[in-house]
């Protein structure tokens, strides 16, 4: 093997997404991008950190293989314990996670988010897989960060069709995509950006939906042993039947 294909804005999107959570403290972690940059976190520097999942499961440590759902034990059982059940974890203990981090499929520039359908409610053009306890733990956080993995702009905006959930009154609302991150709420503004493809155009649809753009700060890069730790764990995650993971790697390598 000579070279390996793969998506960069993805694999960079990763690693800072997992530098979310090695500033420290106690994480709410939902499915999707958030399992994968909580189980990347472990392998960067920073502080130390726990996570926490919706079922009442609580990690320390790198799971043994990579998670395929946030209750799926076995895959974590080397670093696992618990902190009650879903009920206490939804309703009991969000206002005391230092942050949130949760996976946004539509989200809008008020930091709601739409992962119900899109369309009419009675005849919707497209059903996605619910929230699951997403809603409740949006609506206590202090500080709820999004993921948005894709590079679908379209899913970023003014007014998502259906509320599935949405941050509190005074929560921070973090949004975390390929080419910068934003603020939301009101206020909404740019934050981050980085120096990639399709930073303009992420620039211009932000701005055509009300976010103000003025004097961002530039992205720090992503160092080469982050990424490389990002490759091995997209590689694992994609032998685990995770399909963002097999889209980032593209699945092209030449002999």
């Amino acid at each position: 093997m000579t070279a390996t294909d793969y998506d960069e804005l993805a694999v960079d999107f990763l690693v800072r997404a997992a530098r979310e959570f090695r500033r420290g403290g106690w994480v709410f972690t939902g499915f999707h991008w958030p399992v994968l940059a909580g189980q990347l976190a472990y392998a960067l520097d920073g502080q130390p950190f726990s996570q926490v999942f919706e079922a009442g499961a609580s990690t320390h440590g790198a799971g043994r293989l990579v998670p395929t759902s946030t209750t799926d034990y076995p895959a974590y059982a080397n670093s696992l314990g618990f902190v009650g059940d879903s009920a206490s974890i939804l309703l009991a203990m969000a206002r005391r996670f230092d942050r949130v981090i949760l996976d946004a499929s539509n989200i809008d520039v008020h930091g709601r988010v739409n992962s119900s359908y899109i369309g009419s409610r009675d005849k919707p053009s497209v059903r996605l897989p619910g929230g699951g306890g997403a809603p409740d733990i949006a609506a206590q956080a202090r500080e709820l960060v999004w993921l948005s993995g894709g590079n679908d702009l379209r899913r970023i905006q003014a007014k998502v069709d259906h509320v599935t959930a949405a941050p509190g009154p005074g929560s921070l609302v973090r949004l975390h995509t390929r080419w910068g991150i934003a603020v939301l709420g009101t206020g909404a503004k740019l934050e981050e950006i980085a120096d990639v493809r399709g930073a303009d155009e992420f620039i211009r649809h932000l701005e055509s939906l009300g976010v103000s753009t003025d004097a961002p700060i530039t992205r720090t890069p992503v160092r080469d042993a982050e990424r490389d730790a990002a490759l091995s764990l997209l590689h694992a995650a994609a032998e685990r039947g995770y399909q963002v993971a097999r889209r980032a790697l593209a699945a092209t390598e030449r002999n």
